[in-house]
This record gives structure tokens, sequence and C-alpha cells, in this order.
């Protein structure tokens, strides 16, 4: 018999056949029937240099069946990349519509949450609605404090404290005072005014009235003013004197002199508080009223108002030597403060202040006066200066001579 390659059962030797239904490897030689399998792959590659006499990788050959085939050293790795028959992974690309999606359920998370709020807010406001009716209905039938007052409340503070930021009193024409009764002026008038009309009714400054007296004359030996003075402060107010300011004297004037109508005394109830001061003094200070109607002593008193409390002052500035222009204030003290209220010198009418300049002159030296003018009844009469008498305290008498 011939002899018979060798065959191997392993993967280094030749080309098994098919199995049969035996159990044994050498079923099927010589059978031309059976198929012969593919080529064994090689358990793992080689990776060293290639071995002596042999092919690369040590990998046997069928032309060198001596070199036996290389033993496993380890668990198989398979070649980099997909191998056969593995299943394959899916990678999902980058979503590019999610930041819009995403931007969206926001939008559609914030409308609902409005949503939420606004309807917690209307079931809110119809019990404040009931609420607030009811507060407006019983603040009409008067069984709560209406806001109305509270307004009112909150006013009468204002102006609590403006007043009592402000002045202590507030000052208003008086009536207690009459004027001075004579008049001079630096310009001789001569006849113009001989036989004219005084006319007491009327403000024209342009005819014989009081407003032209005050407009074109001045003031002889003294003139004053009467003013009402009503307490404003909380707490008490002291009324302390008057002082003067922006004094200013010439030579006394000495061109006419003229007696007013008289006008009564107006029956006063009430004994006006009266002052005087001598204008010309070094150190001007309110005095009282002697019996002959001439500063005396120094103002002992001071007048203690209350609050709304009024009272009228007559203040009469007096004139020796020169002719003066000057302002007066009222001294008042209240809560610990001093202050000087301005008195107006003249008054328009309806009572507002017309000006705060008062003027008086003295008797020209000599009475050396040009031309005199006296009332006969109402009206003006020019008589000669030398019919006019003077008294002690340098005021003028009319003899009627």
């Amino acid at each position: 018999m011939p002899a018979q390659p060798p065959h191997s059962s392993g993967p280094g030797g030749g080309q098994p056949t098919a199995r049969g239904p035996s159990n044994s490897p050498l079923q099927g030689q010589g059978d031309p029937s059976a198929l012969p399998l593919p080529p064994a792959r090689p358990s793992h590659p080689a990776s060293g240099p290639p071995l002596p006499g042999g092919p690369a990788n040590g990998a046997p050959s069928a032309g060198n069946p001596s070199v036996p085939p290389l033993a496993s050293s380890g668990p198989t790795h398979p070649a980099p990349g997909p191998q056969p028959g593995a299943p394959l992974t899916w990678v999902t690309p980058a979503d590019p519509d999610r930041y819009a999606r995403e931007a969206n359920e926001a939008a559609r998370e914030a409308n609902r949450t409005a949503s939420k709020a606004l309807r917690i807010s209307l079931w809110l406001g119809i019990p404040t609605l009931i609420v607030t009716t009811g507060a407006f209905i019983a603040s009409s039938l008067g069984l709560i404090p209406s806001f109305e007052t509270n307004e009112r409340e909150r006013e009468e503070k204002d102006a609590k404290e403006a007043v009592a930021a402000g002045s202590p009193v507030t000052i208003s024409a008086g009536g207690s005072y009459y004027g001075p009764g004579w008049w001079a002026s630096a310009e001789n008038h001569g006849a113009r005014y001989n036989n004219t009309a005084f006319d007491w009714e009327s403000f024209d400054p342009n005819r014989l009235t009081w407003a032209w007296l005050e407009k074109n004359w001045t003031p002889l030996n003294s003139t004053g003013v009467g003013i009402n003075v009503l307490s404003e402060h909380e707490k008490t107010t002291l009324v302390q004197g008057v002082q003067i300011s922006k004094l200013k004297c010439s030579e006394p004037l000495s061109g006419t002199i003229l007696q007013n109508p008289g006008i009564g005394d107006g029956g006063e109830g009430v004994v006006p508080v009266d002052m005087a001061l001598n204008v010309e003094a070094a150190r001007p200070v309110t005095r009282e009223l002697d019996k002959n109607g001439q500063p005396g002593e120094p103002l002992k008193t001071q007048i203690a108002l209350d609050q709304g409390d009024q009272r009228e002052f007559v203040v009469q500035f007096f004139t020796r030597t020169k002719s003066c222009t000057f302002q007066a204030h009222l001294v008042v003290s209240s809560e610990g403060k001093k202050y000087l209220v301005r008195i107006p010198a003249t008054w328009k009418s309806g009572g507002k202040p017309d000006s705060y300049t008062f003027r008086a002159t003295a008797p020209s030296p000599g009475h050396a006066y040009k031309t005199a003018y006296v009332p006969t009844g109402n009206l003006m009469e020019q008589v000669a200066p030398e019919s006019i008498e003077w008294t002690r305290q340098n005021t003028p008498v009319h003899s009627g001579s």
C-alpha cells in the first residue's frame, strides 16, 4: 500500500476531511465525495521577526511541514476595526433643532405660569373689590372714618407745621390812629388850595384827600400807625416793642404847613396799646405816651397773646430837629425765638399794605413858613403863618384870628 500523507486535526495540520457520522478522525480518507473545509485561520497574528527556516511570521507552509505551528500564548485579540459577524453600533448625529425646541418649551412653561398667576390675581381681586365697596358704603353711612377725614387731618397737620415755621403774628390795619393833624411841605403852595373842599371819602391822590396828604405831604412833629396784631403760634406770643431801621434824616421842611380837618375819635370800646419812639435818639427805645401825648418812660410791660388772640397797637414816631424817613418792625418773642415783623406805614383801600416807609419832619427853625392852611368845616382856608401859635411841645395851634 502506498504511503499516505500525514493528517492533523489541529489548526497547523493539512486539509482535514469533513466529519461523517463516525467519531474517527480518519473517517472519509480516500472518499472522493468528501467536501474539503476552508483553510483554517491562525489563532493570532505573529508579531515577531520571521523564524529561521520558515515563512514570515512562523506560519507553516505546505512545502515545509516540519516547522511546527506556534502555540497560542494568550487570549485572542480581534484586529482593529469592525470584525466579521460583529453587530454594528449606530451613532446619532447632533440635533440641529434642540435649542429652538428647548426655547419653545421654556416659553410655553412661562405662559402657563403667567396664566396661573392671572387666574389667582382675578380670584383675589374679587374679594378685594367686595371689601373696598363695603368700606366705601360704610364710610358713606358714617360707620367707619372717611378717607376724606384722613386727608383733612393731613391738611390740618401740614397747615399747623406751616404756621409754626412762619411768622408768630399777622398784622392788619387798625382803626385807632387818626393821623398827625398837621403836615408840612417843602413847596410854597400859596393860594392854590384856598377854599378847596377836603374829601375824606375818596382815595384819589390827585384831589384833597387822605391819599393826597400821604403822597405829597410829610407829617409834622410825629407820624404813626394803628395795627391789629393776631397771634398765630400755638404757644403764647409776647409783643415786646418796636425797632426802627433804615433811618435817614435831613433838614426840616419849611415851605407850607397844613392842618387837616378833624375826624373824631371813633369811640373804640377796647383801649389800644400805645407806643412811642423818638427816631432821632442815639438808641431809639419803645416808650409809653405821657399825658401830653409825648414819648414818656420806657415801656415796662409786654403784651402776651395766646393763639387766636388779637390786640390793637398804636405806634407813634417823633422827631425834634430833623426831617426823617425810616422803617419799623414789631419785636415779637415766640417759642424762645425773637422775630422782627415789618409794620406797614400806609394802607391801600381794602386793608392791604401800601408802603413800609415812614416820614416825619420837625418844625422849621423859627417857624419860618411861607404859607399856612387851616380847615373851615371841610374847606381849606389859607391863613398867615404868623397866626399859628406854638406850644411848649413845639406843636402848632391856630388861634382863629
